[in-house]
């Protein structure tokens, strides 16, 4: 059994609990959770006010589970083309720009689908949503192995790229699922633990090269065409966990918290300034950052003359900073807020963000293998904690409308993916290219000051974790479950 505990930002007054929502309203007592919680709660949303990383019950913690495992597989699949890039350039007879393009592809099309599925999960619901996502890209990444050309290199890692919209669900799943006081470190959680399939798929995928190359009847094409049976169907295994095994929101059966329709939802937040200006600056994190998954091994195994091995597990090292970078964003994103409150998140941001640009840059003029990897460590710490600390704020913005904010935001980042690999066709190298963009987040990470997201109404009483709006409550006896 365990005693709700109010959260930081309830205040009894005259008998009454403020918990936060624009009017005034009087509620009767609250409803009871639909099954035991082992976690402390808000009474009225049941939105989880702590976490416990090593435990899986529902419905809070096994929601963020599911969310972070679904998202790494989806990233697994969504990259696995990019460790075997020497292979199939060399296979299809490909040059560096046309494999190039074929990243944009890959990215381009989770731009379109992210904007659409925030909205749609709005209505949904996260879970449901999730599934259809990597059912679907399952079927393009099992085909993957018939590619005969740039053109079917592209269509299908432009098919591919939708599952990259997996995102949405994981970051929507965890804000309806956690308080917004904690909704930082858990977005940051899930999100990096996620992104690092962008690691593992670097490991992953090379291993599996390799595998199918021992074997004496299968060369180095047949070893390429025949690894993306695996990851295509991790995403079916995946999609069966979540709609078996979660729940919708902590009320069970999803509740929506906006009566609008999808595409009234995505005007709403469409006309949103600072939804626009997150998109722009989670465009040179999380963009960055799926530009370098794209192009890391196909880096070093050009400039530094390495194996496809050795290029694919140092480029993985890179993924493999998000088991805490990502985390630490939002651990940063939260504790600041704690202490000076929103702008607190937002400072911490931009700091974040210009120690990002700095570190590309200095990557870029890396002459040495040895130097080149260290910085890219220090690098890839940056750019996943400026994803945590983005999406820190991103709860704030639009509490109704979480959904079509996550699908705008995380959209930013492949927008900027398709920005950045459109550059570094047009850049003499790689190493250039990676000095004009560290100058470019540099930039943008500056212009954070216009960040204006409140975490209060107007008359300045508490905001309610559910409806960003002021909320008044009857004092009630602590709620056991």
């Amino acid at each position: 059994m365990t005693d709700y505990k109010a959260s930081s930002m309830d205040s009894s007054v005259d008998g009454v609990f403020r918990v936060g929502s624009g009017v005034d309203v009087e509620k009767d007592a609250p409803p009871a959770p639909f099954i035991p919680f082992s976690l402390s709660y808000d009474p009225y949303s049941h939105k989880a006010t702590e976490y416990k990383i090593n435990s899986c019950a529902r419905p809070h913690m096994r929601a963020f589970h599911l969310a972070w495992i679904s998202f790494l597989m989806a990233f697994i699949a969504w990259f696995s083309f990019a460790p075997l890039a020497p292979a199939i350039k060399k296979s299809l007879k490909l040059t560096k720009q046309q494999i190039l393009i074929a990243n944009v592809t890959s990215v381009g099309s989770t731009v379109f689908a992210r904007f659409a599925i925030g909205p749609v999960m709005d209505v949904i619901g996260p879970r449901l949503g999730q599934c259809g996502i990597l059912v679907f890209a399952a079927i393009p990444t099992f085909f993957a192995g018939l590619i005969q050309n740039l053109a079917g290199l592209a269509t299908v890692r432009a098919l591919v790229g939708i599952v990259g919209a997996a995102f949405v669900g994981c970051q929507f799943w965890c804000s309806i699922m956690f308080s917004k006081e904690i909704a930082g470190t858990m977005n940051a959680i899930a999100g990096g633990w996620g992104n690092l399939g962008g690691g593992l798929t670097q490991i992953i995928m090379v291993g599996i090269y390799e595998m199918n190359r021992s074997s004496s009847t299968c060369d180095n094409e047949c070893a390429w065409r025949n690894a993306f049976y695996i990851p295509a169907f991790a995403l079916l295994v995946a999609a069966l966990l979540v709609y078996t095994l979660g729940d919708d929101c902590p009320k069970g059966t999803y509740v929506r918290e906006s009566n609008k329709h999808a595409g009234a939802a995505a005007g709403v937040v469409a006309s949103n300034p600072q939804v626009w200006i997150l998109v722009v600056q989670y465009a040179v994190c999380f963009g960055v950052e799926l530009h370098v998954n794209n192009t890391a091994a196909l880096y070093y195994f050009d400039r530094f003359n390495v194996s496809l091995s050795t290029a694919g597990l140092v480029a993985s090292l890179f993924g493999l900073m998000n088991l805490f970078a990502r985390a630490w964003g939002g651990m940063i994103s939260d504790f600041c807020y704690s202490r000076y409150g929103m702008p607190g998140r937002k400072y911490a941001h931009i700091i974040i963000t210009c120690g990002e640009g700095i570190a590309l840059v200095i990557f870029s003029r890396m002459a040495t293998f040895a130097g080149a990897i260290i910085i890219m460590i220090l690098f890839s710490l940056f750019v996943q904690s400026a994803e945590g600390s983005t999406f820190g704020i991103v709860p704030y913005v639009d509490p109704p409308h979480t959904g079509g904010v996550c699908g705008f935001v995380g959209a930013g980042g492949n927008i900027g993916a398709v920005l950045w690999g459109v550059l570094f066709i047009f850049t003499e190298s790689f190493a250039q290219g990676f000095f004009i963009l560290g100058w470019i987040v540099f930039g943008v990470g500056l212009t954070g000051i216009i960040i204006n997201v409140k975490d209060k109404d107007a008359s300045g009483k508490a905001m309610d974790s559910t409806t960003g709006s002021a909320v008044e409550l009857k004092a009630s006896a602590p709620v056991k479950v």
